[in-house]
């Protein structure tokens, strides 16, 4: 690698959820530093990436929106504050694993209407048990609710799902920007990143007018956006 791609290298940056703290990015910049001879070597955390993918140079609010959910404030250089992210159990408000974990209730409790009860049936065929077995002896039980994400799409035009998504984002929105002062939810703006912000712009678009905040951007790939910024 040192001889084939190494030399023609003049900087390399690493966004990943492995760097939560500066030890981290330190170890990370060392072994990338063992790999790459360059000198202008950065690791970064995914949050980071998705601030410096939605927002560029510009100082606003960047939030993930995909799996899972968190936000920051980005000062067009670093983060400057963030939300506390507490996992699936008790947070990520904004993400997939959210928005099914109400549809998935809705279903077994028998609120949601009959004809969403009977799609969903039809299109999974779950038990109660088999819910339990996904959430408590298999692996990754966030993605696995999160994976019924596709379903909540395919019916966006039905009222019962529109209001289960209004509900969950208006929750998710009172919540998770409560940090931040209105100036900046209104004048800097909020940039969202992942593919439930982009699968739910509509609804995201209608929340952040209804309370007057400025919507930057919605993109599903931070990747796209960073690899322009930096080869521009």
């Amino acid at each position: 690698m040192r001889a084939d791609l190494s030399d023609s290298l003049n900087m390399v940056r690493f966004f990943g959820a492995v760097i939560g703290s500066p030890m981290n990015a330190g170890k990370m910049e060392t072994i990338l530093a063992e790999m790459f001879s360059c000198r202008d070597i950065k690791a970064e955390s995914v949050l980071a990436g998705a601030a410096k993918a939605v927002l560029g140079s510009n100082p606003g609010i960047a939030c993930i929106m995909g799996t899972g959910s968190n936000s920051c404030h980005f000062n067009g250089e670093d983060i400057d504050r963030k939300s506390a992210s507490l996992g699936y159990l008790l947070d990520d408000e904004g993400g997939g694993v959210a928005f099914c974990r109400r549809l998935i209730s809705d279903i077994f409790k028998k609120i949601a209407p009959k004809d969403i009860i009977e799609k969903f049936e039809e299109k999974y065929s779950l038990s109660v048990s088999d819910v339990v077995e996904h959430l408590y002896r298999r692996p990754n039980p966030n993605r696995w609710i999160a994976g019924f994400m596709p379903f909540i799409v395919d019916n966006l035009s039905h009222p019962y799902i529109q209001k289960l998504i209004e509900s969950q984002i208006d929750r998710f929105f009172d919540r998770e920007f409560s940090l931040y002062p209105e100036a900046e939810l209104k004048e800097e703006g909020i940039g969202f990143v992942g593919s439930v912000a982009e699968e739910l712009k509509p609804f995201i678009v209608t929340a952040m007018d209804k309370r007057g905040w400025k919507l930057q951007t919605i993109i599903r790939r931070p990747l796209d956006a960073l690899i322009s910024q930096f080869y521009n």
